[in-house]
This record gives C-alpha cells, structure tokens and sequence, in this order.
C-alpha cells in the first residue's frame, strides 16, 4: 500500500520538518529532567516519548521532501542544508535507539549509565545544533527565492529566533550539567 498524501506542497515539509528535533518537543525533550516535578523513572519515560514523536515527525519530514522532490522533479540531496538534514535525522535516530537501549531497558548496569549519560547529554546538545544548523541553511535558500522585502525580513527575523532559542537550550543544558554532574 503506498502511502499518499494530498497537497504535498513546500509547507508539510516545513511544518514537518519544523516541529521535529529542533522545535519545541526537542527542547522539552531536553529538559524533561529539570522541568518536570517527577519521579526520575516518569521524567525518563517523557524524555523518550517526546523525542520519539520529534523523531517520527522529522522522518515524515525528509519523506515529505523526497516526495515534493520527485512531484517537482528537482534534484535530492544537493544543497548542504538537505546534507545537514539529513545527517541531524540519521543521527538523532541512532541518538535515540542508544539511549533506549542504554537508559531504558532493564538490565544495563548503574556504572554503564552514569558513564554513558554525559557522552549522551554531549552527543544530543550536537545533534540538536545540527538540526538548528540544518534550518538556518534552510532558511538562507529560502530567503534566496524570496518574492519580497518584507517576506526576507520575516525569514531573517525566523533565522534569529532559531538561534537565539539554540543559544537559550545550550545554556539550559550547560547549567544543569554545572549543578547536576
């Protein structure tokens, strides 16, 4: 059965892609462990449901571009911003199943964990950069194609929102790595 989806314009990629790992359930993902006023087992289970759907979500998302691709017939995989795309999802994916395995399941040893939890705190802050990196490159090509003035400066503004937001999560992160590790 083939998978269809009507109207596969430009914006079910965005808003796919945008409410993946580098929106706001990547970011409640990332701080579900300070945000969240329960027991250590609850806050785990939130953190890896919550990235789960970004996951899912951003896996539609580079589906939905490979589809609008191919209805477009405009070449995959040709700027760095689908490069970066792609890298960030891949990795996010790898990401996850790691600290399914490594956090979740039963049987793991408490040693291994806590070892493990600060290469997995590194490699998710990266990661996140990444896909933060992957939607300023988006964003740059689509203020490349901008009809307007006005439509520039609302895309530039969004580029500066994204970061600052980045910028806002990496010290979120770095302070509670500073009082908790």
């Amino acid at each position: 059965m083939k998978l269809e989806i009507p109207c596969f314009r430009k914006s079910w990629i965005q808003s796919c892609v945008q409410r993946g790992p580098k929106k706001q359930k990547k970011n409640a993902a990332i701080l579900a462990y300070t945000t969240i006023p329960m027991d250590h087992r609850t806050q785990k289970m939130v953190h890896m449901l919550v990235h789960l759907v970004a996951l899912i979500l951003a896996i539609f998302g580079v589906y939905a571009a490979f589809k609008f691709h191919d209805a477009a017939v405009a070449p995959d995989l040709v700027s760095l911003h689908s490069w970066l795309g792609i890298l960030a999802v891949a990795l996010f994916g790898l990401q996850w199943l790691f600290g399914f395995f490594a956090f979740w399941l039963p049987g793991t040893h408490e040693r291994t964990r806590a070892a493990a939890a600060p290469a997995h705190v590194a490699a998710g802050l990266a990661i996140f950069m990444l896909a933060v990196c992957a939607a300023e490159t988006g964003l740059v090509q689509k203020s490349a194609a901008a009809a307007s003035a006005g439509e520039a400066k609302l895309i530039n503004v969004t580029g500066i929102f994204i970061l600052l937001y980045a910028v806002a999560v990496a010290v979120a992160v770095a302070l509670r790595k500073a009082f908790f590790y």
